[in-house]
């Protein structure tokens, strides 16, 4: 049987697809501002902590005034997935009563040196892409700093939801990171068309037109 992975533009029902990756969205108009894009993503490896977002976007995007902060707590990096837009300083945060470091091989690759409680370390994500958290006291700390080139983005709940704001009308492509995907999974790209006034419009996506 085709598996198929379905995009709904406009209201309809949410779809899981668990033998497969299965990604539903449907855009509603907001009182102001852009459209919300939202819905649910599954998959078999898990729903929670993927990262939803549009590869790119018109326009320049400035980097928050305040810091995300990924905080070491309870011998954890929190959050486990941190999505940014690139140009965005991140707070490093020690909570526990241990010293921690921070240090990423990814890209250019960082290593921000230990520190001790209550003290933090900060840097400054410049590139797009995926960067790996590590701390070489503790080598069972992990997380995930996603550094993307525009703010459309979520990171899905435990039930896979995700809700996408301030969505300009336009046409744009669909992605989906995990970090348990598999590279093709990660490549996966999916069109999507946005309109102020959208009428619903179903994409059905099979093995052979780039669906899971």
């Amino acid at each position: 049987m085709i598996r198929q992975t379905l995009f709904t533009v406009a209201a309809a029902a949410l779809v899981i697809v668990p033998t497969g990756m299965g990604v539903h969205v449907r855009a509603a108009a907001p009182a102001t501002g852009g459209m919300t894009l939202q819905g649910t993503v599954s998959h078999p490896k898990g729903h929670s902590n993927l990262v939803v977002y549009v590869e790119t976007a018109a326009g320049t995007f400035s980097a928050p005034a305040v810091h995300p902060v990924m905080d070491q707590k309870g011998m954890r990096f929190n959050p486990r997935v941190l999505t940014i837009v690139a140009g965005t300083t991140v707070d490093f945060l020690n909570s526990d009563t241990v010293t921690h470091n921070v240090f990423s091989p990814d890209q250019e690759g960082y290593n921000l040196g230990t520190w001790p409680t209550d003290a933090k370390r900060s840097y400054l994500f410049k590139h797009p892409g995926t960067y790996t958290q590590l701390c070489s006291v503790h080598p069972d700390m992990e997380a995930y700093i996603v550094v993307l080139q525009n703010p459309y983005f979520a990171v899905t709940n435990a039930d896979g939801r995700f809700k996408i704001e301030n969505l300009p009308a336009g046409r744009y492509t669909l992605k989906v990171w995990g970090e348990r995907f598999k590279a093709n999974e990660t490549k996966k790209a999916f069109p999507v068309d946005v309109a102020a006034d959208e009428s619903t419009t179903t994409l059905n996506f099979g093995p052979t037109t780039g669906g899971f």
